[in-house]
C-alpha cells in the first residue's frame, strides 16, 4: 500500500538551480496533442498563404487591393494619353503598376500567361512583337483589339486612362524572366525609349505599408 503511495507522488529531476528543484510533472496529453495539431496545420498554412500554393499568398493579396484601389483612381483620371512617352514614364512607376498588373492578371493572363510568357497569346516578355513597334502601338492594341486573331476589343470594358496603365505594365514585362516562356513571334523591335529620370526615381520609391 505504501509502495503505491510513493510511486503516485511527483519525482524531483536531479539538476539543481540555486536551491531550485524541478519535479518531473509531464504535460497533459491533451494540451501535448494541441501542440503538435498546431505544428502540423502551420506547414500547410504557411505553403497555402505564403509561398502562393493552392491560394493566393499574403503579398499577392496586398497587391491586389492596391491594384483594385489604383485601378478605380485611373478611371476617374482624364489626363492620361496613350503616347509614347506617358506610357514608357508610367511603365517605371510601381505604384500605377500595380493597377495595370491587377488588370492583366483578371483579363490578360488567360492568354498570356500571369507573368506575360504567352499561351494562345504571345510571349510579352521578350522583344519580338506582332502588330506593335512603339509603346503606344500597345495603347492602340489593346483598346481596338484584332478580333481576327483573337485579341478582344477591351476599350468597350475600360475608360482610356485604364488602359494606358494596363498598356504600360504590357510595356514593364519586357525583358523580365517568364516561367515558361512561349518562342518569338514576329519581328524583333528597337527598345522602348528611355523614361525620364524622375520616373525612375518614382519606381524605386517603397509603397506606404509595404515593407
Amino acid at each position: 500500500m505504501s509502495s503505491n503511495t510513493t510511486n503516485e507522488q511527483p519525482q524531483l529531476l536531479d539538476h539543481d538551480c540555486d536551491g531550485i528543484r524541478e519535479y518531473d510533472n509531464p504535460m497533459p496529453f491533451w494540451w501535448s496533442a494541441i501542440f503538435w495539431l498546431t505544428i502540423a496545420f502551420a506547414l500547410p498554412y504557411f505553403a497555402y498563404y505564403h509561398l502562393g500554393g493552392v491560394g493566393t499568398s499574403v503579398a499577392d493579396g496586398y497587391d491586389t487591393e492596391i491594384g483594385e484601389f489604383y485601378e478605380a483612381q485611373a478611371a476617374k483620371l482624364g489626363d492620361l494619353k496613350g503616347d509614347d512617352a506617358t506610357i514608357v514614364q508610367l511603365s517605371t512607376d510601381r505604384k500605377k503598376l500595380l493597377a495595370g498588373q491587377n488588370m492583366f492578371r483578371a483579363n490578360c493572363a488567360p492568354c498570356h500567361a500571369p507573368d506575360g510568357g504567352g499561351k494562345t497569346g504571345p510571349n510579352l516578355t521578350d522583344d519580338f512583337y506582332i502588330n506593335i513597334r512603339a509603346p503606344k502601338d500597345i495603347f492602340r492594341v489593346v483598346r481596338d483589339g484584332i478580333e481576327a486573331k483573337g485579341m478582344p476589343r477591351w476599350g468597350k470594358r475600360f475608360s482610356d486612362p485604364q488602359i494606358v496603365l494596363l498598356s504600360s505594365y504590357v510595356a514593364s514585362l519586357r525583358g523580365t524572366a517568364a516561367a515558361s516562356p512561349k518562342e518569338p513571334q514576329g519581328d524583333r523591335i528597337a527598345a522602348w525609349p528611355q523614361a525620364p529620370a524622375a520616373a525612375v526615381t518614382t519606381a524605386s520609391a517603397p509603397i506606404a505599408g509595404s515593407e
